[in-house]
């Protein structure tokens, strides 16, 4: 799991990633502040939840993906089997090739994760 986060960071204008249990739990982080990942964790699972229970109310289905931008950057959520995928990019990212390299992360992990 940790290679699948590592290999997110070689996109260009990706500053950090990590792979969260749906409890918030960090699973694989590439930020050096322990801390930070354990916050970012617990903040994604608990916003993806949010979402998703969100889009079934309204009846547009399980939530898949979701971005958040900032001033500075944005952070995008991915479901990858029963784990979130989280990466946090710099504001000129090519948001589009970032959500490609995180499908083709989350079939990796599909693949890894035998549940």
């Amino acid at each position: 799991m940790r290679r699948i986060v590592e290999d997110l960071i070689r996109v260009e204008g990706v500053i950090g990633s990590l792979l969260v249990g749906k409890d918030g739990l960090v699973v694989a982080s590439t930020l050096l502040d322990e801390e930070d990942a354990e916050i970012l964790g617990a903040m994604s699972a608990a916003v993806f939840g949010e979402i998703d229970k969100a889009t079934k109310r309204i009846g547009v289905g399980t939530l898949i993906d979701s971005i958040i931008d900032a001033k500075d950057g944005s952070i995008l959520l991915l479901e990858a089997k029963e784990l979130i995928l989280v990466v946090i990019t710099q504001r000129t990212v090519n948001l589009g090739l970032v959500k490609m390299e995180m499908r083709r992360a989350a079939k990796r992990i599909s693949e890894a994760v035998p549940i």
